[in-house]
C-alpha cells in the first residue's frame, strides 16, 4: 500500500466534483440500493466540495471501524485485499479531467470516496469485506486462485445488482459512481444472470467497456453467506471447460459491442484495482 496524504484540490477540480455529484443526485434513490443513499447522508457527502477525508473517517470509523486511505495509483490485488482485511479502503488522490467526465485512467476520488465509502457505513457490508480480504490472503502465492477473489469483488461490489422490494437496484459502486453505467445497468442492454459462484469465479472481465453480463443477487445474504463455500470452490480445480467456452462467447459479444460503441459509453469503467 502506497499511502500518502490527501492533496488539496483546485477550484476547477472542486467544480468537477460538483458536476459529478449533482449529475447523480436526482435519480440516486430510484436506481441504487438504500444503503448507499443512507451512507451518503451519514458521511455528510454533498456537492459543495470534495469532502475532507479526515472528517469522513471520523464518522466511518465510529460506525464500522473502516477508513479511507489516500493512495498513489492503482493497488494490486495483494495490497488491495490486505487493506480490506485491515478495514481500510484505498482512495485515489486525484479527480478525473473535466474535459471527459465519463473517463478516468484509474480509480479517482469520486469513484472511491463517493462510490465506495458510503457502502462501508453498513456493518454487514463492512464485515464481509474484511472477511473477504482475510480469505484472499490465503492465496497470495497463487495468482490464478487469487484472481477468483478479484472476480467476486468485481461482479458484486463493483458491478452487482440486487432485487429489492422496490424493484431492481444497483449494488455495485462501479455502477453507482457513473451516470452512464446506472442507465445502462437498468436497461435491457446487459445480460442479467442470477448470482452464481462458479460462473463468477471463472468469468473474466474487461475494464474498458460496459459489462455485457451483470449478476443479480436476490438478497444480500446470498453474498454475505457465500464465503466458506467460495473458498472451498477456489481450492478446487481452476479449469472448467464449460465456463471457458462461455468466456469465449462473452469475448465475442464484447468485440461486437466494441464495434458499436458510441461516445456515451465511458472509456474507463469503474474500478481496476482488483
Amino acid at each position: 500500500m502506497n499511502a500518502i496524504h490527501l492533496r488539496s484540490f483546485t477550484a476547477l477540480e472542486q467544480s468537477t466534483w460538483k458536476i459529478l455529484f449533482e449529475g447523480q443526485e436526482g435519480k440516486r434513490s430510484q436506481q441504487i440500493v438504500d444503503v448507499f443513499s443512507d451512507g451518503i447522508r451519514a458521511l455528510g457527502i454533498s456537492s459543495g466540495k470534495i469532502p475532507d477525508l479526515s472528517s469522513i473517517n471520523n464518522i466511518l470509523e465510529e460506525k464500522t471501524g473502516y477508513m479511507g486511505v489516500p493512495v498513489e495509483g492503482l493497488e494490486g490485488p495483494i495490497s488491495f485485499f490486505s487493506m480490506l482485511a485491515e478495514r481500510k479502503f484505498p482512495i485515489g488522490n486525484f479527480i478525473r479531467s473535466p474535459e471527459d467526465l465519463s473517463y478516468t485512467p484509474a480509480p479517482d476520488i469520486f469513484h472511491d470516496l463517493y462510490g465506495h465509502l458510503p457502502f462501508y457505513t453498513d456493518l454487514d457490508y463492512a464485515n464481509f469485506c474484511q472477511k473477504m480480504g482475510e480469505a484472499a490472503a490465503q492465496f497470495f502465492g497463487d495468482p490464478k486462485r487469487l484472481r477468483q477473489f478479484e472476480r467476486l469483488f468485481w461482479f458484486t461490489f463493483e458491478f452487482g445488482l440486487l432485487q429489492t422490494s422496490q424493484g431492481l437496484r444497483i449494488f455495485g459502486a462501479g455502477i453507482a459512481s457513473s451516470i452512464a453505467e446506472c442507465r445502462y445497468a437498468l436497461s435491457n442492454a446487459p445480460e442479467i444472470v442470477p448470482f452464481d459462484l462458479d460462473l463468477i469465479r471463472n468469468q473474466e472481465y474487461r475494464i474498458d467497456q460496459m459489462q455485457p453480463r451483470l449478476y443479480l443477487l436476490e438478497d444480500v445474504k446470498q453474498l454475505y453467506g457465500c464465503l466458506d463455500e467460495f473458498i472451498e470452490r477456489v481450492k478446487g480445480p481452476c479449469r472448467n471447460w464449460v465456463l471457458e467456452t462461455e468466456n469465449r462467447e462473452l469475448r465475442k459479444a464484447e468485440e461486437k459491442q466494441d464495434e458499436h460503441d458510441n461516445s456515451e459509453h465511458p472509456k474507463y469503467i469503474g474500478l481496476n484495482r482488483v
